[in-house]
């Protein structure tokens, strides 16, 4: 048995076009497979389908990263722990919002480095390979 690395399956919400398709993008070339909205009520309906990690902006129109974090939780219990919060508000008040939830924040702007090592680490080593016969 060998092992094929795989990407995960990752929800990406962010309400800005060039960052969300800029991020997309470096998921993409990283092997992951992303499905990106560019607001909270249509990725609510996302997630219907499963996803291994949810990347979601924090000051999002309507409503916020944050309420569509406890959705997710509450459809998908995994992404509990495997959620990276993004945002450009580098207030006190937004890291204890993020706080409270024990994920991640990644302040913009970061660089892609960082932004592909944030991902990563939330991942599960199942959702990086599959075992293929051979």
């Amino acid at each position: 048995m060998t092992i094929e690395s795989r990407g995960a399956r990752i929800l990406l919400v962010d309400d800005d076009a060039a960052v969300a398709k800029a991020l997309a993008a470096m998921l993409s070339r990283a092997g992951h497979a992303v499905t990106t909205s560019m607001n909270t009520a249509e990725a609510e309906g996302l997630l219907e389908e499963p996803f291994d990690a949810l990347v979601v902006d924090l000051r999002m129109p309507g409503m916020r990263g944050d309420a569509l974090y406890y959705l997710a939780c509450i459809r998908q219990p995994a992404l509990a722990r495997r959620t990276l919060f993004i945002s450009g508000d580098i207030t006190d008040a937004a890291a204890q919002i993020v706080r409270g939830t024990g994920c991640a924040l990644l302040l913009k702007p970061f660089r892609s480095e960082e932004f592909l090592a944030a991902v990563t680490a939330l991942l599960p080593d199942t959702a990086l390979r599959v075992p293929r016969a051979g």
